[in-house]
Parts: structure tokens; C-alpha cells; sequence
């Protein structure tokens, strides 16, 4: 037998002695990317699907940073070291310390919900909503009427006992204003830089952004009141502006 048909086998005996029995796990994605849990446990593979699509993904945001653990570690136990589990009150993703977990990225929408009566009762009421109610455990879109359908209605649903019923209604109208406010800002941005922003357009439209984000900083701080006559202005003046300028032909450098 040649030598240059029997060397890969010794490199392959060589390497088989030297590396160790178990590699170290380049992360929590190493296990959970598994396609077996497809089928093991379908709610722990879609979990990690959703992570794949979210904005925690793009932003590099890995599970050890909110739930904890050791993505070096070699092995299942070692690497679940400090993970609580969601229910447990231990846990960093825990329902009543979510508030503080998720404010370590968003410290803004952090503050201006534990300033609400809402977070307050988080710490009393376990029926409370907290940041995954609205948001899922993957920031992704809230879709908020399902989110009102099957949260809000706990305590602001008919039936006997039940608070501020228009509640539910009321939001919802907020939200949808809102949604349609940032399709419209979106397009009255594009519109403007198209155009090179003449005379003060960008300052306007910095004003409406700023005012966008005002009013979303009132739903989170639960402040429905304001968030309903802040959207209602808005979507009023993005609509007038839309009006004014949709057939209006680009502006040309030098009026040509």
C-alpha cells in the first residue's frame, strides 16, 4: 500500500487523539438549530425560528443576554448554568422583572413604562401586562388586536367586576391611527428627499417623527387619554401633507 493512500488515515487516527471528546459549543445555537426539536419539542423550535426572523437577531442580541447561561459551555447542564426557567421568579425573563431585563437595551420604553399604574401592578397582580404581552418574547410587530383580544380583556373585558370596558376599543383606535401614521410619514419622508428636502421639509418631518415617537411613549406609559387626541393630530397633519404634495412633479436643482 502507497504512502499517499495511507495518509489520510494516520492524520485521521493522529486527529481523533488529539482533539477532545466533546468540542466546545460555539453557542446556544449550536443545540437549538437542531431541526430534531421540530418534532421533540415544537414549542422550543419555534422559539428559536422566531429568533432567526427577529430584530434581536439583527441586532446581535444572543439568548444568554436575556436568559442567561454559558454559550461556551461544552455540555447541556453547564451551558443552562444561572437559566431560569420563565415561570420561575428567579428568572431574568420572569414577568415581573421582564420591565428590567428588557431595559438593559431599552432604557427609554423601560422608563416610561415603569412609570405607569400598569407596571405597578405588575408587582402585585399576576394578570398584569408586562413587555412580552404586546411585544412577544421576540419584539417582534405587535399585533395588537390579538393582543387586546387575549390580554386586555382580563380586566377590561364585559363582564361583571370588569373596569373601563372602553378600554379595549379605545386602543385599538389609537393603534390602528398610529399604524397608519407611520405608512404615511414614511411615504412624506421619501417624498421630501426625493426632492433634496426644499425650503424647512426636513425639520418638519423630524418634528412629525419626534411626534411619532411622543405618542407611542404615551402607549407604553398606558396614558391613553393623551395617546388618543397625540394620535389624532398626527395622522391629521401627515394626511394634509400627503394631500397637498402627492401629485406635485420632483423638485428640480435650479428650477429646470
Amino acid at each position: 500500500m502507497s504512502t499517499a493512500r495511507t495518509l489520510p488515515a494516520v492524520l485521521l487516527t493522529c486527529l481523533t487523539v488529539l482533539l477532545p471528546a466533546t468540542l466546545p459549543a460555539a453557542g446556544c445555537e449550536d443545540c437549538h438549530s437542531n431541526p430534531a426539536f421540530q418534532v421533540r419539542d415544537r414549542k422550543l423550535y419555534d422559539y428559536y425560528q422566531d429568533w432567526l426572523t427577529s430584530p434581536h437577531k439583527q441586532a446581535r442580541v444572543t439568548c444568554d443576554q436575556c436568559h442567561g447561561g454559558d454559550p461556551s459551555a461544552a455540555d447541556k447542564d453547564a451551558a443552562h448554568t444561572g437559566r431560569g426557567a420563565v415561570l420561575d421568579p428567579r428568572s431574568t425573563v420572569f414577568f415581573k422583572k421582564q420591565p428590567q431585563t428588557c431595559g438593559r437595551c431599552h432604557e427609554e420604553v423601560s422608563r416610561q413604562f415603569t412609570g405607569s399604574r400598569h407596571c405597578s401592578k405588575v408587582l402585585s397582580d399576576d394578570l398584569a401586562p408586562t413587555c412580552t404581552t404586546c411585544h412577544r418574547a421576540m419584539n417582534k410587530k405587535p399585533y395588537y388586536r390579538d393582543i387586546l383580544r387575549d390580554g386586555c380583556q382580563h380586566c377590561h373585558g364585559p363582564g361583571p367586576g370588569q373596569r373601563r370596558t372602553e378600554v379595549i376599543d379605545q386602543a385599538a383606535e389609537i393603534l390602528h391611527r398610529l399604524n397608519i401614521a407611520r405608512g404615511f410619514l414614511g411615504w412624506t419622508t421619501v417624498h421630501f428627499e426625493r426632492d433634496g428636502w426644499p425650503a424647512d421639509s426636513k425639520s418638519m418631518v423630524e418634528g412629525l417623527r419626534r411626534d411619532y415617537h411622543a405618542a407611542l411613549a404615551r402607549i407604553h406609559s398606558l396614558e391613553l387619554l393623551s395617546a388618543d387626541q397625540a394620535s389624532v393630530e398626527l395622522l391629521a397633519a401627515l394626511k394634509r401633507i400627503f394631500n397637498e404634495h402627492r401629485a406635485s412633479p420632483p423638485v428640480r436643482p435650479g428650477g429646470g
